[in-house]
């Protein structure tokens, strides 16, 4: 245990030093602005979507650009150096990638209670978030390791939205019939949405 809190830590602080948090931070800063700009009922329309990209699409290619900037530097072969087991580095990583889910989640609930008075059921909300974070985390380092860098990383994300989100997207908005939601269940991000 005491492994996985130093590396958490590290991983935290990484999330900073590469500037993942804050990027983080400004994406859910546009869904703010979107939400003064939108009524109730366009919020309360649109905010499981942008939930839903944040969760998905941010955590992937967060988690893909911070696995890229850790092979350029060398630390996952001193993490693998290091006395520790590779299920405590994972842990680790996974803990940091529910930190940027959370982070999202609250700031986009928060804003649409503050701006609009929008509650919804939190512990639902939060079971849903781990499930989807830990499901896309997983997802970011598959693309990750089998990418050779950052832009091929980009391309496997855009064929997985292209096949797997934009299907769903096209389903909440009623653009894909009810009768092939079938079809839709075997991808990650329609059983997240």
């Amino acid at each position: 245990m005491k492994n996985v809190i130093k590396l958490t830590k590290g991983e935290l602080n990484r999330l900073i030093k590469y500037k993942i948090l804050p990027v983080s931070f400004a994406t859910v800063f546009i869904w703010v602005i979107l939400f003064l700009l939108l009524s109730k009922e366009e919020a309360e329309g649109l905010a499981p979507l942008f939930i839903f990209t944040d969760l998905t699409l941010m955590t992937v290619i967060l988690i893909g650009a911070g696995h890229h900037l850790e092979k350029q530097e060398g630390t996952m072969k001193s993490m693998l150096m290091m006395p520790v087991s590779i299920g405590e580095i994972l842990t680790s990583k996974v803990i940091s990638a529910m930190v940027l889910c959370l982070e999202s989640t609250v700031v986009t609930t928060l804003a649409l209670y503050i701006i609009h008075g929008i509650t919804l059921n939190y512990l639902l909300l939060f079971l849903f978030v781990v499930v989807i974070g830990v499901a896309h985390t997983a997802i970011g380092f598959f693309f990750s390791l089998i990418s050779k860098d950052f832009t091929g990383l980009l391309g496997l994300l855009f064929i997985y939205m292209f096949v797997l989100v934009i299907p769903s997207v096209l389903f909440t908005f009623g653009l894909i019939g009810e009768n092939l939601e079938w079809l839709l269940m075997i991808s990650p991000s329609h059983g997240s949405s």
